[in-house]
């Protein structure tokens, strides 16, 4: 070998693998995920919308809806109020009106102690006033951000005046649920239930759901339809058992 050749002999040994075998360059590590943003600290809703009820009357008239929702964590306070109301030739036709307030406290990531009271009047299942206190510990079985699932249990008391019949007051088992799937940021369906029972009577059994779908048109405003049931096993004299509000209106976010 002459020495002209050297010069290619030693770059094709440098250029050539050890051992056969082709040293890549390890790749780089992905870059890790950003963590998901806290939750708003005030964020409120409005629904306005047609309702068309069925049961112990029959009408079609506007309702109004509004949520506040404060979160301080690891605390979160809710309130909520609705009313639907009608007058036809000058006469009250419809009236039922709802307004809550509940406290949350996040013990950990899926575990929370919960508070509420609520206030309820609905002519159209006889029920003059209602109050609910309530405490109990809730579970977050799924915490999203696609799909939330939220289950309750708890006790509390129940006081209730008919429009006809006497006022009662009893201590109450409470079970619900709550489930949300978002398909975007704007658009979900929302499904709550709850269940109360009369600790003294178990006929005396109370049940509420609440669905809603929830499609957006822009950024703060969605086209919303709901249907909501109330149901009473013992109901009030002279009324039946079960409501129905089924309504579709706009829903504005703040």
């Amino acid at each position: 070998m002459t020495v002209r050749c050297w010069p290619v002999v030693l770059a094709a040994a440098v250029a050539a693998p050890v051992g056969g075998v082709s040293q890549t360059p390890a790749p780089s590590p992905a870059p890790a995920a950003a963590p998901a943003p806290p939750p708003p600290l005030v964020k409120a809703q409005v629904d306005l919308g047609l309702v068309s009820t069925s049961g112990n009357t029959s009408v079609r008239t506007l309702n109004v809806g509004e949520q506040l929702v404060v979160n301080p964590a690891p605390w979160k306070f809710t309130q909520t109020f609705a009313i639907v109301n009608s007058h036809t030739a000058g006469v009250e036709t419809a009236n039922t009106l709802t307004a809550g307030l509940r406290g949350d406290y996040a013990m950990s990531s899926r575990f929370r102690l919960y508070g509420l009271v609520d206030y309820t009047r609905n002519r159209f299942a006889g029920i003059a006033r209602r109050f609910e206190e309530a405490v109990g510990l809730a579970y977050g079985a799924l915490t999203g951000p696609t799909t939330v699932l939220d289950l309750e249990a708890g006790a509390g008391r129940n006081e209730q005046a008919g429009v006809t019949g006497p006022t009662q007051s009893y201590w109450t088992g409470r079970l619900a649920a709550h489930f949300k799937l978002n398909f975007t940021s704007h658009a979900y369906f929302e499904q709550k239930v709850e269940d109360l029972a009369d600790l003294q009577n178990p006929k005396n059994m109370l049940i509420n759901t609440e669905s809603a779908l929830v499609a957006p048109l822009s950024g703060s405003v969605g086209l919303k339809l709901g249907y909501v049931v109330h149901f009473a096993n013992q109901p009030q004299p002279g009324f039946k058992k079960a409501d129905t509000i089924l309504s579709a209106g706009l829903q504005l976010s703040f």
